[in-house]
Parts: structure tokens; C-alpha cells; sequence
């Protein structure tokens, strides 16, 4: 048949692209060729992709049975991100695929197609991971060029993945279906299922590594005292247990930090201004608790 000729020589090039295409390389100033060798078959994957999903009851049983559509989506998504790493700048690919997650999760937003929501999952565990083997590892013992450092990479990825929060919490399911029984598949699920956890604490998790990494020593307690009172503000705002859990435990860890730490090993100044400023903050979240106490009775 035609059309299954035709999968075949979409899997053929998809597989192709990894060891000719994104691999090609044009003289210096020149448009480059994994550009225009590349896209046009992301391009062509999707366009696939909306012919199945558009038709589904001519569909054979072959495509039925095999996810023919779901793959050729894949298969776009997988080639922009490929493309996205091949060229572009190393520090900058963790915000392209930030990007891309934040486009997909709002088209499945806009569109109420679940494999939109699954793709974007699965890049921001890649922003997770390229985030914190490269830009954050790898950088630190070979620095960036000038205007691509840590804090610009990782701090404009964390914010596209924080811009995404709305859309997910949209996308959120109106009922469970229970848990899968194998454990792998839960977790799958539960990602799925709740969106928004995993587009949080991807953020949350680099953004406080990177203070960890990039603050000087003496106030690296300092820094994730403020970070911890603006996760839990953000959590009263959006009303959300994990969020303002989460807050709470990084303050607990900067007060175990001063008591273990700071107190032995910092400057005096650089003691007094951590004491100051974390004081301040359990002082707000301790204001934040009284006030909204009745709003927190509503979600713990």
C-alpha cells in the first residue's frame, strides 16, 4: 500500500536526519544547511500528523494499531529539538527548548490535544537535564562566552517554563482515573495528570541550584531565603499545597544551613546580613500564615 510505503520513507528520513543532515555544515556567514535540510521535514511530520488526527475513521488498522499519527508528532517535536541543539549556540539551546515547551503546552491548550501536553513534558525534563549537566556542570569548569552565562540561560529558561504555569494548570483533568499499575507508568500519569507540579518544580530546581552555584558563598543562604518567601507568596497566589510545601522547605534548609554553617564558617558581615535578611523572611512567611490562615485551612 502507498501510504505504508510512505511511513516507511518518513521513518527512513527521520532516522537520516541524525546522521547526514544534522551534521552538515556551511561556510562561515552562510544560511545553514541543517536549517533548510531540517524544518521542512519537522514540517512535514506535522502535516501528516494533522491528516491522521483529522481523519481518524478512514484510518487503517495499521495506522490505528501502530500510533502512526502520535508518532509522526513525535517525530516533528523530536526533529525541532534536535535541530534546536545542532544549531544553536551550546548556553542557548536550554532556552529554545523552553521555548518549545511553552509553545506546545499552549497548543494543546489552544488545540485540547493531549500529545501536545506529553511533548512538552517530556522537553522540559531535557531543559531540566541540559540545564544542570551543561550550563550549570560543565560551565563550571569551562565558562561561557560573554552574554551567555548561567544566570542569563538558566535564569530566561526558568522564567518561559514559570510563563507556562497558566496553561497547565488549564490543562489539568477534571477526574482520575486511578493510578497505572506498574510504577513507571504512575509516574507518567501523574505528570500528565498534573501538569503544573512538574512545570514548577523544574524551574524551582534550577533556579535555586543556580543561586547555589552562582552567589558567592557568603550569601548563598541569603539568596534562598528570598527565593523560599517568593515561592510562598506564589503559592498563596495560586493556591497550590506543593508550591508554599516547597517554599517552607527550602527556608528550613537555609535556617539548618545558618545553624550547621553559617554560623562557623562566614564572615561577620556577611553573618550579619544573612541573619538580617532570613530573620525577615521568617517573619513574613510567619505574617503570611496569620493572615491568610483561613485560606490555607481551604487547601492543606
Amino acid at each position: 500500500h502507498l501510504r505504508i510505503q510512505a511511513y516507511a520513507v518518513f521513518l527512513a528520513s527521520f532516522v537520516r536526519l541524525f546522521f547526514v543532515n544534522l551534521n552538515a555544515t556551511g561556510a562561515l556567514g552562510e544560511f545553514s544547511p541543517r536549517i533548510f535540510t531540517t524544518a521542512p521535514l519537522a514540517l512535514a511530520f506535522y502535516y501528516v500528523y494533522g491528516r491522521l488526527a483529522g481523519h481518524g475513521e478512514n484510518a487503517l488498522n495499521l495506522e490505528r494499531k501502530g500510533w502512526v499519527a502520535e508518532c509522526h508528532c513525535f517525530f516533528g517535536t523530536v526533529t525541532l529539538a534536535a535541530l534546536m541543539r545542532f544549531d544553536l549556540d551550546m548556553d542557548l539551546v536550554i532556552v529554545a527548548w523552553a521555548a518549545l515547551v511553552l509553545l506546545l503546552v499552549a497548543i494543546a491548550w489552544k488545540s485540547g490535544r493531549s500529545i501536545f501536553l506529553d511533548q512538552g513534558l517530556l522537553v522540559s525534563f531535557g531543559v531540566l537535564f541540559r540545564g544542570i549537566f551543561h550550563n550549570l556542570y560543565e560551565r563550571s569548569y569551562f565558562p561561557a562566552p560573554f552574554g551567555h552565562g548561567r544566570v542569563a540561560s538558566i535564569g530566561t529558561s526558568a522564567a518561559l517554563l514559570f510563563l507556562v504555569l497558566p496553561f497547565a494548570f488549564h490543562l489539568r483533568p477534571l477526574k482520575d482515573d486511578g493510578p497505572p499499575r506498574h510504577w513507571f507508568l504512575s509516574w507518567l500519569a501523574f505528570a500528565k495528570r498534573r501538569p503544573e507540579q512538574v512545570l514548577f518544580f523544574i524551574p524551582f530546581v534550577l533556579i535555586t541550584a543556580l543561586l547555589g552555584v552562582e552567589v558567592r558563598a557568603g550569601l548563598v543562604t541569603l539568596a534562598w531565603g528570598v527565593e523560599a518567601v517568593g515561592v510562598f507568596s506564589l503559592a498563596l497566589w495560586v493556591k497550590e499545597r506543593s508550591y508554599r510545601l516547597s517554599g517552607l522547605g527550602l527556608l528550613l534548609l537555609c535556617v539548618a544551613k545558618i545553624v550547621l554553617h553559617d554560623v562557623w564558617g562566614l564572615a561577620p558581615r556577611d553573618r550579619y546580613l544573612t541573619f538580617i535578611v532570613l530573620g525577615s523572611a521568617l517573619l513574613a512567611v510567619s505574617y503570611l500564615y496569620t493572615r491568610y490562615r483561613d485560606v490555607l485551612r481551604q487547601y492543606l
